[in-house]
């Protein structure tokens, strides 16, 4: 009898045990918020429950059976879209709430043992996140570039075109001159006026 009275008190105590909440980290995510709860004991699932309160953007979440320097725990780092944090003792139990800057879509809970901590996941609507993509993908600039690499295409032309009709025109002898060295003389002078001062001008 006095062994199995000793079991039953011993379960009650355990039943009965307090995890101390050491420690709030928040990281931002491109579809939610990743929230850690550090204690220092293995939480259980029936002790952690949450919800989310569209009307206040408040997330709440409630570890029974734990306690918490409240004041501490407040000082968390914050991240966008979390922008407050209200951590209130209500007799053994901690309730901790998130004020949000976007609406909670779902959320779930991972238990970690070493270290033990709990993990919080936070998501957002899937409009918010591919209304965030749309905003982060860059902003189409103007393709100066292929305009810029076209310019120099038919500046080189001229100037090969040019010097190899001048070439020629003089290779041709004095008697044979014809339109070939004014024409490609022309040509090479366009394309140094433009590069030079057109082009630059516009830069």
């Amino acid at each position: 009898m006095r062994f199995i009275y000793v079991n039953i008190v011993t379960i009650i105590a355990l039943s009965g045990q307090i995890t101390q909440i050491h420690d709030i980290l928040i990281s931002s995510k491109m579809n939610g918020v990743s929230i850690k709860i550090r204690s220092d004991d293995v939480l259980n699932p029936s002790q952690v429950t949450g919800w989310f309160n569209e009307s206040t953007s408040w997330y709440y979440l409630t570890i029974h059976q734990a306690q918490g320097d409240t004041a501490r725990l407040e000082l968390a780092k914050l991240f966008y879209p979390i922008n407050r944090i209200e951590v209130i003792r209500t007799g053994e139990s901690l309730q901790i709430g998130f004020r949000m800057a976007k609406p909670v879509e779902q959320f779930e809970f991972y238990y970690s043992e070493d270290p033990p901590e709990l993990l919080l996941a936070l998501r957002f609507p899937i409009s918010d996140v591919m209304a965030s993509l749309s905003s982060e993908r860059p902003k189409k600039v103007p393709n100066l570039t292929p305009t810029s690499n076209r310019k120099q295409i038919w500046v080189k032309a001229f100037y090969f075109m040019g010097a190899g009709l001048t070439g020629a025109g003089f290779l041709a002898g004095e008697e044979q001159k014809g339109w070939e060295v004014p024409m490609g003389i022309g040509m090479i002078g366009m394309a140094y006026v433009y590069e030079n001062f057109i082009h630059r001008k516009k830069k």
